[in-house]
């Protein structure tokens, strides 16, 4: 088994590194597991990382339709999991790539970011010369790449910028970040990608210079901010021999191709976020459009940072240098943190521009929308529209109405305790006749933070026989009874297969189920990746998995893991047994007595859910829907 996972994991190697697998014997489960160094199995990494590239590649295919439309060219974005790729993105003219080495969790603060970074590679595009122009041959016969990697930067985006005004805020939130992810004392090594970039505040700038000039002197940050602000402003192929001198005075400072950095030199090798290369494919906009782009620069104010020649002059001699020594230390304290905080409170400006929320939002629909796993899953044919019994009605709408306990004592839209309104039962038991006018509960205007996702999974395998009805209706009566409150709810099911039962925007029938046929084995893998996917990019904040089966299920081990990487993002999952309530019992029983078989039955009928409960009939669903608001009530309070 070690062997065979072991061989697995050389396909992910490229995302997750060589990692030393141990195989352990679980002595309550009887199994051999193996894991990685930081206790995740084989099935975890697997899962993790399809659902990683899903996101991702969900998030390329906005980028693609979008700088389709801008540049009108066939461009492809994509995303690989490349260890040999040493920066954030790469183009070749034409296409761009995403590192997924590089990403880490798709929040609202990557997006904006990876917005910028696609921006930034699609700047290259439009307007970076190519590798077999006159240029583009001069940089590789003399071995210029490091020295036009640093300067095309600024240049190309400020062409983009004076094309496409929008971009520009989008650009910045993706400087901030990259800025935010390093350390300020490593800020000394970056002022090459800030500086060029007019739309950062001067007071950033200035700050990368003046931590540049402590660490390599004045006199190498002049020549360097120099040459960036001159060719910053260059038109191709007009300018190709000014750049050419330019380029050469750079490589004086940052070495030239597969050398290393000169004696005092400035040293770019830990950074990953500069363009890699020259383009060879594409071509760029003709020196007629960038002239009148660079033109729309001129006359406008462009404060320039600049190395302070007085730098160090006040540094002192004597008795009096020590003092003098601590009170710059201390003003450089009070400067890094004043620039800091100046950075993050930019940032939350920017998150709160309609611009960018709209596109943010844009973003995560289109994370939801993912085809890459729904094409995949099926829509259900194999199901016939029955009408629910009585009790599963009244089922239905007790079920919403427990679950409405979630929005009240979470929502300020209730205005608890006035005279009108829904009747609040527990309050009209109190003996207190002055309480009669705080009877009721009143909604207001409602508040979408506290609004419902939730995905049912109902087992149709063959096993399931004759309880096919009560799965059918049970994931009737749940759905049914959060869409009463206005929550929102997707239903599959699943046998080897997994078939779409239920859209979240298709509601359920106030009269009316549907009854899906049985028969093959119980594999609920893809329908809780698809659970997962849903949930993760749903902005609302109660979300809940249910899961109605019969017990053990094929590839449990990675289906096991999805639902734990969803406990651990704080989703509740919910088992709901159709096995019976006696066989539970005598389980439970057998276990508490200390039965080793009825322990390691139990726990391979929860599947690791927070929530695990036995039913017999409809009734029993409303016991259900008590534990999962005990549950959410739970997490809310941690």
């Amino acid at each position: 088994m070690a062997k065979v996972i072991n061989s697995e994991l050389d396909d992910l190697s490229n995302y997750y590194g060589q990692y030393n697998f141990d195989t352990n014997y679980d002595e309550e489960t009887g199994e051999y597991t193996v894991t990685d160094k930081e206790g995740r199995s084989h099935s975890e990494l697997v899962t993790a990382y399809t659902e990683q590239m899903n996101r991702l590649n969900a998030v390329a295919s906005v980028y693609q339709r979008l700088d389709r439309i801008i540049t009108g060219e066939n461009i492809t974005v994509s995303v690989v999991a490349d260890k040999e790729m040493d920066t954030n993105a790469i183009n070749n003219g034409r296409d761009i790539t995403f590192n997924a080495l590089m990403i880490e969790a798709l929040d609202d603060d990557t997006i904006l970011s990876l917005h910028g970074l696609n921006y930034h590679e699609l700047a290259h595009i439009l307007f970076s010369p190519r590798m077999g122009s006159n240029l583009g041959i001069y940089i590789k016969q003399n071995k210029l790449g490091k020295a036009v990697m640093v300067l095309e930067e600024a240049r190309a985006e400020q062409l983009l910028i004076a094309r496409f005004p929008s971009t520009r805020i989008f650009l910045e939130a993706s400087a901030y970040q990259y800025l935010l992810d390093q350390d300020q004392s490593e800020w000394a090594n970056r002022v090459h990608v800030i500086i060029g970039r007019s739309y950062i505040p001067l007071e950033f700038r200035q700050y990368t210079v003046d931590k540049a000039v402590d660490k390599y002197g004045q006199e190498v940050v002049a020549e360097l901010v120099d040459i960036i602000n001159k060719y910053r402003n260059l038109v191709f192929p007009e300018d190709f021999d000014t750049a050419k001198d330019l380029l050469q005075r750079m490589a004086k400072i940052v070495g030239y191709d597969e050398e290393p950095t000169p004696d005092g030199g400035y040293d770019i090798d830990e950074d990953t976020n500069c363009h890699n290369g020259t383009p060879t494919k594409g071509r760029p906009a003709g020196g007629k459009e960038q002239k009148t782009l660079q033109g729309t620069q001129q006359g406008k104010t462009q404060e320039k940072a600049e190395p302070n020649t007085n730098k160090g002059d006040e540094a002192g001699t004597g008795e009096n240098s020590d003092s003098m020594q601590e009170d710059s230390k201390s003003e450089d304290s009070d400067r890094s943190a004043s620039i800091a905080e100046a950075l993050n409170k930019r940032m939350e400006e920017i998150k709160s521009d309609k611009i960018v929320e709209r596109e943010l939002k844009d973003t995560r629909k289109a994370v939801l929308d993912n085809d890459e796993i729904k094409e995949s899953i099926r829509n259900s044919t194999s199901y016939y529209d029955q009408e629910p019994d009585t009790d599963s009605i009244s089922t239905a709408r007790k079920f919403g109405q427990e679950l409405e306990r979630l929005v009240r004592n979470n929502d300020p839209a209730w205005n608890q305790r006035v005279s009108s309104g829904r009747l609040n039962i527990q309050r009209t038991m109190t003996p207190d006749v002055n309480a009669i006018s705080e009877m009721f509960d009143q909604w207001g205007i409602g508040n979408e933070a506290t609004d419902i996702e939730a995905v049912i999974l109902m087992d149709k395998s063959g096993s399931m026989g004759g309880q096919m009805r009560e799965v059918s209706q049970g994931a009737w009566i749940i759905k049914r009874g959060i869409e009463t409150i206005n929550g929102s709810v997707s239903v599959f099911s699943f046998n080897d297969d997994t078939e779409k039962i239920y859209d979240s925007s298709e509601m359920a029938k106030p009269r009316q189920f549907k009854y899906s046929n049985y028969g093959g084995g119980t594999n609920p893998l893809k329908g809780l990746i698809e659970s997962d996917r849903i949930l993760t990019a749903s902005k609302k904040s109660i979300k809940l998995c249910f899961v109605i089966t019969d017990g053990e299920w094929n590839r449990a081990g990675e289906s096991d893991g999805i639902i734990k990487m969803m406990n651990d993002k704080g989703f509740i999952t919910c088992v709901v047994f159709l096995g019976g309530a006696n066989e539970y019992r005598d389980l439970l029983a057998q276990s508490v007595g200390g039965i080793r078989e009825a322990t390691i039955a139990l726990k391979k009928l929860r599947h690791g859910a927070k929530i695990f409960h036995a039913v017999t009939n409809t009734k029993d669903l409303l016991k259900v829907a008590t534990e999962v608001v005990k549950s959410t009530l739970k997490e809310k309070v941690r």
